[in-house]
C-alpha cells in the first residue's frame, strides 16, 4: 500500500482528496490552524483505514515541512505520492496589498510546494518511483482581476510543475498540476457574496461550480498507474468556464 501525503487537507478539496483515497492508500493528513476539522477527518478515515495520521505543520516553513515528513516516514517508511494542496486566497487591488500579505500568500501557496517537493524527492529518486500533484488554479493560466497575487502564485506553480517534471522523469517520478475553475468550498464562500457567486455561476457552461469530490476523482486518476504517461501537464477542470 502506497503512502500519500496531502498538505492542507483538514477541509475543502484536501479533505475530499483524503476521503477519496482512503481505502487504497496510507494517508498523511496535514493541517496548520484547523485542528478540530483535522481530528474529525482523522476519526472518520480511521473507521475503515488504520493507516492514517494527522500532523500539524506550517508548510511554508522548512522546519515544519521536515517535521511533517519525518513523522510520515517514521509511521509509513516513506512518502510515495505528494499532493501539494495547501493554499490561501487574497482578493484586492494590487495597490492595496501590503508587502507582508504578498509574502504570506507566496510563502503559503508557492514556497510550500518547493519545500515539500524538495523534501519528498530524495526518497522518490531512491525508490525510482513517485508522483507529485500540485494544486494550481484556472487563474494561474488566465489571471484574474483583483487577484493578481493569487494568480501569480498559481502561475508560478504551473511553471515549476513543467520544469520539475522534465528534471524528474528519468527517475521515474511524474509531476502534474490540477487547475480547477470555481469549486464550492469555504474559501470561495468567504471571498465572495452569494450574489457574486450566482453571477459567476452564469459564466460556467455547465451552470454550476465543481464539487470538491470531482477534483478528488481527477487526482485519484492522475496518481494511479493508469496515468503513467501523463507528466508535466496542467490539467484543467472548470466546467467550460474557459
Amino acid at each position: 500500500m502506497k503512502t500519500v501525503l496531502i498538505t492542507g487537507s483538514s477541509r475543502g478539496i484536501g479533505a475530499a482528496i483524503a476521503q477519496r483515497l482512503n481505502n487504497e492508500y496510507k494517508i498523511v493528513i496535514n493541517y496548520n490552524n484547523s485542528k478540530d476539522e483535522a481530528m474529525k477527518l482523522l476519526e472518520n478515515l480511521r473507521k475503515t483505514n488504520p493507516y492514517v495520521i494527522a500532523v500539524k505543520a506550517d508548510v511554508s516553513k522548512e522546519d515544519d515541512v521536515n517535521l511533517l515528513f519525518d513523522l510520515a516516514e517514521k509511521n509509513f517508511s516513506h512518502v510515495d505520492i505528494l499532493i501539494n494542496n495547501a493554499g490561501i486566497s487574497h482578493f484586492s487591488q494590487i495597490q492595496d496589498i501590503e508587502f507582508e500579505t504578498w509574502k504570506k500568500v507566496i510563502n503559503t501557496n508557492l514556497n510550500s510546494v518547493f519545500l515539500s517537493s524538495k523534501r519528498a524527492i530524495p526518497n522518490m529518486i531512491k525508490n525510482k518511483y513517485g508522483v507529485i500533484i500540485n494544486m494550481s488554479s484556472i487563474w494561474g493560466d488566465f489571471g484574474a482581476s483583483m487577484e493578481a497575487l493569487y494568480s501569480t502564485s498559481k502561475g508560478a506553480i504551473n511553471t515549476f510543475t513543467k520544469a520539475l517534471s522534465k528534471e524528474l522523469a528519468p527517475s521515474g517520478i511524474r509531476v502534474n498540476a490540477v487547475a480547477p475553475g470555481i469549486v464550492d468550498t469555504d474559501m470561495m464562500r468567504n471571498d465572495f457574496s452569494y450574489q457574486e457567486l450566482e453571477e459567476l455561476k452564469k459564466e460556467v457552461s455547465v451552470n454550476r461550480f465543481a464539487k470538491p469530490e470531482e477534483i478528488a476523482d481527477l487526482i485519484n486518476y492522475l496518481i494511479s498507474d493508469q496515468a503513467s504517461y501523463i507528466t508535466g501537464d496542467i490539467i484543467h477542470i472548470n466546467g467550460g468556464f474557459f
